[in-house]
């Protein structure tokens, strides 16, 4: 899986660090590409090829399914855990 999120270096300030804890704590493997903080189309155009939208975080799985917005992705990835979801 890949983490797209934002360049914000702790895991605590933002939602692109609730989604990395959450990976953590889920025990899932995770590579993480950190994009730049401006949300202009030019600057996060792999995420809008991606979401059709310029937000972070997104987490594509290894099947190519992205899915974004903090919330959908802890639901996601406590399903893939065999967690419940929220």
């Amino acid at each position: 899986m890949r983490l797209y999120r934002c360049k914000t270096p702790t895991d605590r300030l933002c939602p692109c660090g609730r989604v990395a804890r959450e990976l953590k704590v889920a025990g899932l493997d995770f590579e993480t590409d950190r994009v730049p903080l401006s949300a202009k189309p030019a600057h996060r155009q792999v995420i809008i090829e991606l979401t059709g939208q310029p937000k972070v975080p997104v987490l594509v799985e290894d099947d190519g399914t992205a899915t974004h917005d903090s919330r959908r992705i802890i639901e996601r990835i406590r399903q893939l855990s065999g967690g419940e979801g929220s």
